[in-house]
């Protein structure tokens, strides 16, 4: 009896010391491919995306810990499927709009750090699916925001441009199809609110570092008291429609 425990024993504490050394086995692989991949250029790691992209058909690319490149970006079309596009490093052109135009599915499309212009901008109209633009780094005028009236679909728009005044609240009225807007450190008066407020579909409104005053939130909250409203970053005290984010 005493010979099956000491053996059942045995067993058990080999089995532990296997257990130990596979999963230190398992962290050393782990910590070699991180190694490999921080080893790797961006434009290795973007072309690495795209393989997989399309082996897999996923629809949606993130790119969040490398830089990006125009040149980089030339390559997009090969995942012509693509839904959703979030490039958040890198300084990317206008030049970087004349291959993601040819994303004939793209929704959802975020770039930033990225000073596109005008021209970029009439690029992006081009896109007929998309659904949510979010540029928030932009050096585009007004001229450019009324190219998006070609984009049906157009829901959410975020977006900051220090070429941007008040004067845009008439150009982006005219952005019918928007559910969503916001703009970041953009001048917006008083009027410019009165304008963008009676947009018939706009359900939800966020203001960054405005130069709306306190009559004109009173006036909003008496005139349009279902709209969802943020004050640099933060719902209004008077926002009927303030909810908890988290």
């Amino acid at each position: 009896m005493l010979g099956r425990r000491v053996l059942t024993l045995t067993i058990c504490l080999s089995s532990l010391a296997f257990g130990s050394w596979w999963i230190n086995k398992i962290s050393s692989l782990q910590s070699d491919l991180a190694e490999a991949e921080s080893t790797q250029s961006p434009s290795d790691q973007f072309a690495a995306l795209l393989a997989e992209l399309s082996i897999q058909e996923s629809r949606a690319l993130e790119v969040t810990q490398f830089v990006v490149t125009d040149e980089m970006i030339e390559n997009l079309p090969t995942v012509p499927w693509l839904e959703t596009l979030i490039l958040d490093e890198g300084r990317l052109t206008d030049q970087a709009l004349d291959s993601i135009k040819q994303l004939s599915k793209l929704r959802h499309l975020r770039i930033r750090k990225s000073p596109i212009t005008d021209r970029g901008l009439k690029q992006i109209s081009q896109i007929g699916s998309l659904w949510y633009l979010n540029l928030p780094h932009a050096e585009c005028t007004a001229e450019g925001i009324s190219y998006l009236q070609d984009l049906p679909s157009l829901r959410q728009l975020r977006l900051g441009s220090p070429r941007l005044g008040n004067e845009v609240s008439k150009v982006i009225a005219e952005l019918s199809s928007l559910r969503s807007l916001h703009l970041i450190g953009i001048p917006i008066t008083d009027e410019g609110l009165k304008i963008l407020a009676r947009m018939p579909r706009l359900q939800s409104l966020y203001l960054d570092d405005s130069m709306v005053t306190e009559d004109g939130w009173e006036w909003l909250f008496e005139e349009a008291p279902n709209l969802h409203v943020h004050v640099n970053q933060k719902h209004h005290d008077r926002d009927t429609q303030s909810h908890d984010h988290n």
